[in-house]
C-alpha cells in the first residue's frame, strides 16, 4: 500500500485525538469507526502551505460551532499561510479518514506537493461564506496539536490563530 503524507491543520494536529480516525474507539463522548489498518500515523514533521485557514459551518460534534477549513484558493499572501502537520499513513487510511471527517463537509481534496518523494494531500472545503467562529474545546485541541507540531508557546499559538 503506497504511503502518503497528510496535511492537517485543525483538531487533527493533535495526536491524541487523531490516532482516534485510525484505531477507533471512543474519545472525549465521540465515537470513531477507525480504519481497517490501524497502523498508527508517523509524525513526518510540518510545514507552513499557501492556503488560509479558516473556521466555518456548524458542526454537531462542536455544539453547533465551526471547525477549520483552509481556503480553496491559494493564498498570496505569506503571512497567512497555515501551519499542518504532516502524518505518514498509507492511502488507504487516508480515504478512510477522509470518509469519517464526512466528504460532505470536506468535499475538496487538495495536492500540495512532495517531501521525500511522498505526495502531500489535504482536505478542505469551500464554506467561506458560512463563517463560524469555532467552541473554546476545539481551539484547545487545536492549540495543543500546535504545542506538539512546532513547540510554540501560547503567546505566539495566539498570535498566529488570530490572524484567522
Amino acid at each position: 500500500m503506497k504511503n502518503i503524507l497528510y496535511a492537517v491543520y485543525g483538531s487533527n494536529l493533535y495526536q491524541e485525538r487523531f490516532v482516534y480516525y485510525i484505531k477507533g474507539g471512543e474519545f472525549e463522548g465521540h465515537t470513531y469507526q477507525g480504519c481497517n489498518d490501524k497502523t498508527e500515523p508517523e509524525d513526518y514533521g510540518n510545514l507552513f502551505v499557501p492556503y488560509r485557514l479558516y473556521f466555518a459551518k456548524e458542526s454537531s460534534r462542536w455544539n453547533g460551532k465551526g471547525v477549520a477549513f483552509l481556503t480553496c484558493e491559494k493564498e498570496e499572501n505569506d503571512k497567512y499561510h497555515t501551519l499542518v502537520r504532516l502524518w505518514k499513513i498509507t492511502e488507504e487510511q487516508f480515504d478512510c479518514i477522509w470518509k469519517q471527517e464526512g466528504k460532505t463537509y470536506y468535499h475538496r481534496k487538495i495536492y500540495i506537493g512532495k517531501k521525500d518523494e511522498l505526495e502531500i494531500h489535504t482536505i478542505t472545503g469551500c464554506w467561506l461564506k458560512e463563517k463560524n467562529r469555532p467552541t473554546e474545546e476545539y481551539l484547545w485541541y487545536m492549540k495543543q496539536g500546535l504545542k506538539e507540531t512546532a513547540g510554540w508557546s501560547d503567546e505566539e499559538i495566539e498570535k498566529y490563530i488570530s490572524k484567522f
